[in-house]
């Protein structure tokens, strides 16, 4: 699971549930919590969009918010949950972030799929399901892979995962673009047991899309 530094558990309990990831430089740095104009710019610039609580089985991935920082050279999309009080207390399962960047066609164009201790990945999607494609291809590493990634909460307590793609000429490209989030919870991983029923949340509900963000400076 390459997700900031956060973890170096291995294992790849999730690859059925969708599939090698990306380590950006720039997405992947820790997150800074100083007040410089940097930080307060992207928080001026951020839109939020909140979720139902409690409205999912298992409490660790119930979507509290998403919130969307759409600037000229990068896309941020933070997804908050409640926390845990344990580092690393995450489940096995997985969240879903879909990108639409074109008013005049049906469905996503982008997505981020990451997998609670395997991968994160950011790819095309056909409808809503993830397309391999060799410019986002993790074996070999396709030429868009380092534009891409995920960073977490200082402590990795579950508060919130950060998605970040930079915008680039033929990897990802986009003006206005509108969010929907889903997670599904399947199971505890210490101890670990599956859940007879896996615990799926959205942000308002299935394929909802946000109203759209604008890009601004």
């Amino acid at each position: 699971m390459k997700i900031t530094s956060a973890t170096k558990l291995a294992g790849v309990l999730m690859l059925a549930v969708l599939g090698a990831a990306p380590s950006v430089q720039a997405a992947d740095a820790p997150v800074s919590h100083s007040e410089d104009t940097s930080v307060t710019a992207a928080q001026r610039s951020r839109t939020r969009f909140a979720d139902r609580r409690g409205d999912v089985r298992k409490a660790k991935l119930d979507i509290r918010g998403v919130s969307v920082v759409n600037r000229p050279d990068r896309l941020r999309v933070r997804v908050s949950f409640p926390g845990v009080a344990e580092t690393y207390d995450f489940p096995t399962g997985a969240v879903m972030v879909y990108l639409d960047t074109d008013e005049s066609r049906d469905g996503p164009e982008y997505g981020h799929f990451m997998d609670f201790w395997s991968d994160h990945r950011f790819a095309p999607t056909d409808g809503w399901t993830e397309q391999r494609v060799r410019a986002w291809s993790h074996s070999p590493e396709g030429r868009c892979v380092a534009d891409a990634g995920v960073r977490s909460d200082e402590q990795s307590k579950l508060r919130w995962f950060e998605y970040v793609v930079l915008k680039r000429d033929r990897c990802f490209e986009a003006n206005d673009v509108r969010v929907a989030v889903s997670t599904i919870n399947i199971g505890e991983l210490r101890p670990f047991r599956e859940y007879r029923r896996p615990a799926w949340d959205h942000l308002t509900s299935r394929h909802a899309w946000t109203p759209w963000v604008p890009e601004t400076d």
